[in-house]
């Protein structure tokens, strides 16, 4: 999956020290200003949308997520 955004330099890929078996892929430095950008708007978008409610609320928002996600997953056989 990384490997045209790693040819267009977007990411940088390298092998894990700890388990060879596996590749480290982060957002290439010169890219860095700009994804911490786009992930702030996106950022702050939760923050408003769950400022109003209760921590209970934003429990059952999150597990509501999680539960939705794990589903899925499971009908596509990623689970």
């Amino acid at each position: 999956m990384a490997g045209e955004p790693s040819r267009k330099g977007v990411v940088d890929r390298h092998e894990d020290d700890a388990d060879h078996r596996r590749t480290i892929v982060s957002i290439a430095e010169a890219n860095r200003a700009s994804a911490d950008a786009w992930l702030a708007r996106g950022a702050q978008a939760w923050r408003t949308a769950l400022e109003p409610l209760t921590h209970e609320q934003r429990e059952t928002f999150v597990e509501t997520l999680r539960t939705y996600e794990r589903e899925a997953a499971a009908e596509h056989g990623d689970a």
